[in-house]
C-alpha cells in the first residue's frame, strides 16, 4: 500500500549545535514553567524561549502555537502549548503534537529537533512517546488517488534533545513502540478510505493474506462455497446481490502458544452499503465506503500485536459483503435460516451488519473456542444520537470483560459507554414468522436492538461485548488528532485491552 500524507522519523540527535531547520519546544502554559527549565533551552536559541514567555505568546489552549527567530543553528523557534499542567493527561499531548505536526507540513520544514524537557516533566506517563504517536497520527492523509503535491514534505526528520542524554535514552524505545502502534492506526484508516470499486471482498481477503505474509500471522479465506457448506445464511444472503461474492476472513496470530486464552475479535465489513432494497437516500451515500471500518480495525489490531510482538493469542475475523441491489439481492420479508440454526425474518435489508456478524460470532464460538469474544461494528446511526462522537456504545453480557474494556479505551482516549441489554428490549426483535427479526422497524433503542439481535447468537458461556462505533469511525471535523475522515478508532483499545489483560 503506498505511503499516504509524511512521515514523521525520530532519532537521538547528535552531540553539537541542533542541525535542523526549527526548533520544538512543548510548555504548559499554566503555571508557567520554572525558569531552570526554561534556561536549559534558552542556551540552544538566545534565550528565544523566555523572551516569548516573558510576553504572554503562549496561552492556555492546547496545541497553541508561540513562534519567533533567532541568530542561533535553529533559527525557528517554535514553542507547543500543552495547556493547563494540572489537567495533562496523555491525549493532550497527542493533540499538542498533531498541532506541531501540522505546522511543520503547513511550514514545509524538512526537519525539527524536539526538546523534550518539558515532556519530560510533565507528569504524563511516556510523554515523549505519545507525542510522537501525535505527531505520526496528524501526518497520515489519504492522497493515494490524488496528484502529488511536490510542495508537501513527504518526510519529516525528527532529533530528540533534552538536558540530560538520560531522558532520550529512555524516550526512544518507548517512541519506536509508539511509531508502531501508530502505523496500526494509519494502516487502519488507509483501508478505511478505499473505495468500493478498488476494496471489494476479493480485494479486501487479498489484502488480508498481504497483511499476513511476513508478520508470524496466519490467513484463511472461507469463500462463497465454504459459507454455503457452513450454512451462513446471513453472510450469504447480504452479499447475493453484488457481483463481487462474500466471505469470511480469519487471521490467526499466536504471540503466547502455551496460553490457554483466545480473544476473537469479530469486525463487520460491508464494503459498500447502498442498504439494498431499503435503500438508503442519496445524501450521503457516498460514505457508505465507510462501513467497513469495523473489519479494518480488526486487521488493525492483528498488525498492531504482530508488529509490538504481544503475548497473546489473537484471531480475528471478519465477514466481508458488499450490500447492493440486484435480481439476485435479498429482500424485506424473506426468512433467512442462520448458521446457528436460527431463522430471522428480514424487515429492513440496510440492518444488514447484524446478520453477516451473527454468522461469524457463531463461528467464532464453535470452531475457535474464546474466551473473550468481541465485536466491532459501523452497525447504527442511533449511537451517534445516544452518544454523540465522544464515545463509542458497548454492550456485553460480562461486568469483567466490559470494565476491562471501559479501562482501555479511558487509557487510550478511545472511550466506551454502556448501554443495557435487558430482556425488556426482546419484545423489539420479535417476529411472528420466525424466530426473530432483524429490525425493530422503529427509532426507539436503536442501538440497544442491534445489541439485542447479536446477543442472540451468542451463548450465555461466553464473555462477549459488542462495540457499535458508528459514529466514532469517523470525523467531519478537522479539529481532533487525526483529522477529517477514518480515525482508526479501536486499534489503539484493542492493544489497551491485551496489555491491560497481560499482553
Amino acid at each position: 500500500m503506498n505511503a499516504n500524507g509524511t512521515q514523521f522519523t525520530f532519532s537521538a540527535a547528535t552531540k553539537g549545535p541542533p542541525d535542523s531547520d526549527a526548533l520544538l519546544v512543548p510548555l504548559p502554559a499554566t503555571p508557567q514553567p520554572p525558569m531552570e527549565l526554561v534556561t536549559r533551552v534558552d542556551r540552544l536559541c538566545d534565550d528565544a524561549v523566555s523572551e516569548l514567555l516573558d510576553v504572554d505568546a503562549l496561552r492556555d489552549t492546547v496545541g497553541h502555537i508561540a513562534q519567533t527567530t533567532c541568530r542561533g543553528q535553529c533559527r525557528r523557534i517554535v514553542l507547543i502549548s500543552l495547556g493547563e499542567e494540572e489537567k495533562l493527561r496523555a491525549h493532550e499531548v497527542r493533540r499538542a503534537a498533531a498541532a506541531a505536526a501540522r505546522w511543520l507540513i503547513g511550514e514545509r520544514v524538512k526537519s525539527a529537533t524536539l526538546w523534550l524537557d518539558g515532556l519530560a516533566v510533565s507528569g504524563v506517563d511516556n510523554a515523549s512517546a505519545e507525542w510522537a504517536s501525535g505527531m505520526a497520527l496528524a501526518g497520515h492523509r489519504f492522497d493515494e488517488f490524488k496528484q502529488p503535491d511536490e510542495r508537501t514534505p513527504a518526510k519529516i526528520r525528527v532529533q530528540l534533545r533534552a538536558s540530560s542524554s538520560a531522558h532520550v535514552t529512555r524516550a526512544m524505545p518507548l517512541v519506536r513502540e509508539a511509531l508502531l502502534l501508530s502505523d496500526a492506526v494509519n494502516y487502519t484508516r488507509q483501508l478505511s478510505h478505499q473505495p468500493a470499486n478498488v476494496l471489494t471482498p476479493t480485494s479486501f481477503a487479498a489484502e488480508a493474506k498481504r497483511l499476513a505474509g511476513p508478520g508470524g500471522i496466519k490467513c484463511t479465506v472461507h469463500n462463497a462455497a465454504k459459507l454455503k457448506q457452513m450454512k451462513m445464511g446471513g453472510l450469504l444472503a447480504v452479499g447475493c446481490g453484488s457481483v463481487h461474492a462474500p466471505c469470511l476472513v480469519q487471521l490467526n496470530y499466536r504471540g503466547a502458544p502455551k496460553a490457554r486464552t483466545t480473544t476473537v475479535l469479530v469486525g463487520k465489513a460491508v464494503t459498500f452499503d447502498t442498504g439494498g432494497y431499503s435503500i438508503k437516500p442519496s445524501a450521503g451515500l457516498e460514505e457508505m465506503k465507510f462501513d467497513k471500518c469495523g473489519g479494518v480495525t480488526v486487521l488493525g489490531a492483528i498488525k498492531a500485536a504482530a508488529a509490538l510482538k504481544l503475548k497473546c493469542n489473537l484471531v480475528g475475523l471478519i465477514p466481508v459483503a458488499e450490500n447492493s441491489v440486484s435480481d439476485r439481492a435479498y429482500r424485506p420479508g424473506d426468512i433467512l435460516r442462520m448458521m446457528s440454526g436460527k431463522t430471522v425474518e428480514v424487515t429492513n435489508t440496510d440492518a444488514e451488519g447484524r446478520l453477516i456478524l451473527a454468522d461469524a460470532l457463531w463461528y467464532a464460538q464453535t470452531k475457535l473456542k474464546p474466551t473473550a469474544l468481541i465485536d466491532l461494528a459501523t452497525l447504527t446511526g442511533g449511537v451517534g444520537v445516544a452518544l454523540g462522537t465522544a464515545a463509542a456504545g458497548i454492550m456485553s453480557n460480562d461486568d469483567n470483560l466490559a470494565a476491562d474494556l471501559g479501562e482501555a479505551g479511558r487509557r487510550a482516549h478511545e472511550r466506551l459507554w454502556r448501554l443495557p441489554l435487558w430482556d425488556d428490549y426482546r419484545e423489539l426483535i420479535k417476529s411472528t414468522e420466525a424466530d426473530i427479526k432483524n429490525s425493530a422497524g422503529k427509532r426507539a433503542a436503536h442501538a440497544i436492538v442491534g445489541g439485542m439481535f447479536l446477543r442472540e447468537f451468542v451463548k450465555d458461556d461466553i464473555p462477549w461485548a459488542h462495540l457499535d462505533i458508528a459514529s466514532v469511525a469517523t470525523l467531519d471535523t478537522s479539529n481532533g488528532i487525526t483529522g477529517k475522515g477514518a480515525t482508526g478508532f479501536g486499534v489503539r483499545l484493542l492493544v489497551e485491552l491485551l496489555r491491560l489483560r497481560g499482553a
